[in-house]
């Protein structure tokens, strides 16, 4: 095999110029020899491009890219929604906004509308006081509401309705009024559809309300809470009342618990109307039924429960004083009921039939002749007498005239009344009260004058004798000592022995 002659070790400059210049480089990509415009001449090398792949550096600048695009996308419509809302904040701020606010407001409710310093903001719509006034027609009269807020919904700021969850108001004043035939219900024609108003509750925590001017309102309502619920679910408007100061004309004051009253057509249904003593909370009154106020010549009448209710809040603190304790009613037909007409003139009338509950009783004090028992029998008992075991009878409230009547008041072995007793609208008193004592005090008395008095046959173990009650609530009369005297004048038994000589009624009865 041929020896491939060897490259020689040394070179000398020229001949490794030479080579440089004869000996083209066999690899392209080496280089290219150039000649400069000066002559000189010089390999050009290519530059070299990396032909390798890395994936995961791809995919990590796709994922860069992807994140830049939607990070631009949510600040577009960040920038574009909060643009909208801008709008939509400045338009409802806006006069016109305003303006078809209180056209909506007027068309819901069908009153004549004044709105102050309305202003909204993306949740709420905010209000200093919106005055609401009806016709002569409608059983409201005004409406007037301090510090409102709405929480409104976002498509409020369209414009075609105010919608939202509960509007709440800091107080606000209701006065009714009695209709007047002939004259419209509403400032505006009823809308059809769906209501332009349109929230879920209504809400005010210090609510007032009268019936009348408030000045001298026939019925005061102060301190409540209330609620409206447009649409409950049975369909129809519905109001709670809670807490209260309750002011009625020519009746004692009374604290209102609870009520819950719906609202059907032109009728109102009274689902529970509950009342408690002024000083009392352990007695209930409640009242419930149909009231047509709409109607002036239809007599709404109301169911009445009383359940260990104290009399002096239906009779007055004066009459109270008299007769005191709590009472149950009694179901009895043709009884138990609150009647009126719903007109300028309500003549409103109460009939209760009541007994003591379980556990009490009823206590009679202030009568002169009360009095003079205790000092002629002897027993501090019959200055203040407590009848229990199922005492009881008929209260009745009319024209300003409170009426104790069909009285069966009875302590066995001591004493029993009979009777009625009224009182009237100036705090006379009148009536008849039978009063019967016990056979065997009448036996044992000392004083002859006494038996003398109650000298008639026994009934049931009692004497009877009629008393003729008068004066004022304040300072009570009765007949005792007249029929005590005349009874002296004419005495039955033989005359009494020197010492009782001169026994007068007034001696008798002088406090000790």
């Amino acid at each position: 095999m041929p020896t491939v002659p060897s490259e020689p070790e040394k070179y000398s400059i020229d001949e490794m110029m030479d080579r440089l210049k004869n000996v083209p480089s066999e690899n392209p990509e080496d280089g290219e020899m150039v000649t400069r415009s000066d002559g000189s001449q010089a390999i050009r090398v290519r530059k070299r491009k990396r032909r390798s792949t890395q994936p995961h550096k791809e995919q990590a600048q796709q994922t860069r890219r992807t994140h830049v695009m939607q990070v631009s996308a949510a600040l577009v419509c960040v920038f574009l929604a909060a643009l909208t809302i801008g709008g939509a904040i400045i338009y409802a701020n806006s006069g016109p906004f305003r303006e078809n606010l209180v056209r909506k407001i007027a068309l819901a409710s069908g009153a004549s509308i004044e709105l102050e310093q309305f202003r909204m903001n993306p949740k709420t719509a905010n209000a200093g006081k919106l005055t609401l006034e009806w016709p002569g027609g409608n059983v409201l009269k005004s409406l007037t509401l301090h510090g409102i807020t709405a929480e409104i919904s976002p498509s409020s700021f369209l414009g075609k309705s105010m919608n939202g969850e509960e509007i709440t108001v800091a107080d606000g004043t209701l006065v009714l009024q009695i209709p007047k035939p002939g004259q419209a219900l509403r400032s505006s024609a009823e809308p059809a559809g769906d209501l332009p108003v349109q929230f879920n509750r209504y809400h005010i925590p210090r609510f007032d309300l009268t019936l009348g001017e408030p000045a001298s309102a026939a019925i005061k309502l102060t301190k409540s809470e209330a609620s409206l619920y447009p649409e409950n679910k049975s369909g129809r408007v519905q109001m709670r009342l809670n807490q209260g100061n309750l002011a009625i004309t020519g009746w004692p004051k009374l604290r209102l618990d609870r009520a819950l009253i719906e609202f059907r057509g032109d009728q109102t249904d009274i689902i529970v109307l509950r009342f408690s003593h002024e000083t009392d909370d352990h007695g209930v009154f409640e009242i419930s039924g149909t009231v047509s106020p709409y109607k002036p010549d239809h007599l709404s009448t109301l169911a009445v429960q009383l359940e260990a209710f104290e009399l002096s809040g239906i009779t007055g603190p004066s009459l109270g004083r008299l007769f005191s304790g709590r009472v149950d009613s009694l179901p009895v037909a043709e009884s138990n009921y609150f009647s009126f007409l719903p007109s300028a003139n309500p003549t409103p009338t109460l009939d209760v039939s009541f007994r003591t509950p379980p556990g009490s009783s009823i206590e009679v004090q202030g009568f002169p002749f009360l009095f003079a028992l205790a000092q002629t029998l002897d027993d501090e008992w019959f200055e203040r007498p407590v009848f229990a075991a199922d005492a009881g009878g008929v209260l009745h409230r009319e024209a300003g005239t409170v009426t104790l009547g069909g009285l069966n008041f009875e302590s066995k072995g001591r004493m029993a009344l009979r009777g009625g007793i009224s009182m009237a609208s100036n705090q006379t008193l009148s009536g008849n009260l039978q009063l019967g004592i016990a056979e065997a005090m009448i036996v044992s008395a000392k004083n002859p004058r006494l038996k003398s008095m109650f000298a008639g046959l026994p009934n049931e173990g009692f004497h009877w004798i009629t008393l003729k009650i008068g004066g004022t609530a304040t300072s009570p009369t009765d007949n005792f000592g007249e029929l005590f005297s005349a009874t002296a004048a004419a005495p039955r038994n033989p005359p009494a022995p020197a010492e009782n000589k001169g026994s007068t009624f007034e001696e008798l009865t002088r406090p000790k």
